[in-house]
């Protein structure tokens, strides 16, 4: 029976984007040497180890170290061969803020570039968690010492976003903005998942089109249960960790673990 789904001519679905085998490369070589899993007075394998390791070409390894050396993360030797650098402190991963005070917290030490700000239509996405349009979709790239980090957009219903301005507003996240006008979400949905980054986020990110990207979606809400806000980030996967306490709530075969806080 002939199939129905178009495919491209690798016989892959058209449409689907397939990361580069250098970056699947470099996010692995990238991970063993910033969390320690690199001796720096040892080199690494050669590059024809690391083909035949990796099970990719000698051109896409060339590529890979390339990339690393230009981070700072290995440094070649002529005739002896390329070394880890050793890092001068722990690995730099941020947290994924969990809780609707942690985003406040999280920018602290962070800057944000406003890319967009513009009223956006309706949708039936929008709709379903913000009510009826039109809406204020702020779009914007969050660094830390001028490293991207976050990619997010944000949707603000018209009965807030009227309260909103992008000179007053700075950097400052979009929720506390409304809280200072009087605006005070108190409860979140939150979802967080994976996609593969567009092209959009892959030029504000730094990674490959396509490459696996971390997605947080957040719904806020007043105490009686409006929409103030939707946000969705982008995060790349090495650049952060989702970190949180458990505690033992039963015993036995089928013990029980509950998140602290």
């Amino acid at each position: 029976m002939a199939s129905d789904r178009t495919t491209d001519g690798r016989g892959r679905p058209a449409g689907v984007r397939v990361t580069p085998l250098y970056h699947q490369l470099y996010v692995q070589l990238r991970q063993q040497i910033t969390e320690g899993g690199t001796d720096p007075s040892r080199p690494l394998p050669s590059e024809p180890a690391l083909s035949d390791l990796y099970g990719v070409s000698r051109v896409t390894v060339r590529r890979t170290l390339e990339r690393l050396e230009q981070e700072g993360l290995i440094r070649r030797v002529r005739g002896i061969g390329t070394f880890a650098t050793a890092p001068a402190r722990p690995p730099d991963r941020m947290n994924i803020p969990g809780l609707v005070e942690n985003l406040i917290t999280f920018a602290a030490g962070t800057t944000a570039r406003t890319l967009d700000w513009a009223v956006v239509a309706e949708t039936p996405d929008l709709a379903a968690g913000l009510g009826p349009g039109p809406y204020l979709r702020v779009l914007r790239v969050r660094s830390h010492e001028g490293n991207p980090i976050s990619l997010s957009t944000i949707h603000v219903p018209a009965p807030f976003a009227a309260l909103l301005d992008p000179v007053d507003a700075g950097d400052e996240p979009i929720v506390k903005v409304l809280d200072r006008k009087g605006v005070l979400a108190s409860t979140a949905d939150q979802v967080i998942t994976a996609v593969a980054a567009s092209d959009l986020a892959a030029a504000h990110l730094g990674v490959a089109a396509g490459a696996p990207l971390i997605c947080m979606r957040r719904l806020m809400l007043t105490e009686d249960r409006r929409p103030v806000l939707r946000q969705e980030s982008l995060y790349a996967p090495d650049r952060f960790e989702y970190r949180m306490t458990l505690t033992r709530t039963s015993v036995g075969p089928l013990a029980k673990w509950t998140p602290v806080g």
